[in-house]
């Protein structure tokens, strides 16, 4: 079977975009891992709670947006987010 070069070539080109595109993604999630093992302090995770959105939340009793948003603001862990909210 006969492939013309120039349509191996563009092949191989797409293969190449298409993988180094699939790893370029996954390196967001790496950066994400290593922002939330940054340490917070105790003053930066209260002040998360202060936000109007989170207190909104909170007296809704929208336990679960609460931590989500503790979590974008602080970049703690699930757990911690979570210990958080429960203590406030």
């Amino acid at each position: 079977m006969y492939i013309p070069l120039p349509f191996l070539v563009l092949g191989v080109v797409l293969l190449l975009v298409f993988v180094l595109a699939a790893r370029r993604r996954g390196g967001g999630d790496m950066i994400e891992r290593q922002r939330r093992n940054t340490p917070v302090s105790p003053v930066d995770a209260h002040k998360a709670l202060a936000d109007p959105d989170v207190a909104t939340a909170l007296a809704a009793g929208r336990k679960i947006e609460a931590i989500k948003l503790v979590r974008q603001r602080t970049g703690l862990g699930l757990k911690e987010a979570k210990d958080l909210v429960e203590k406030s």
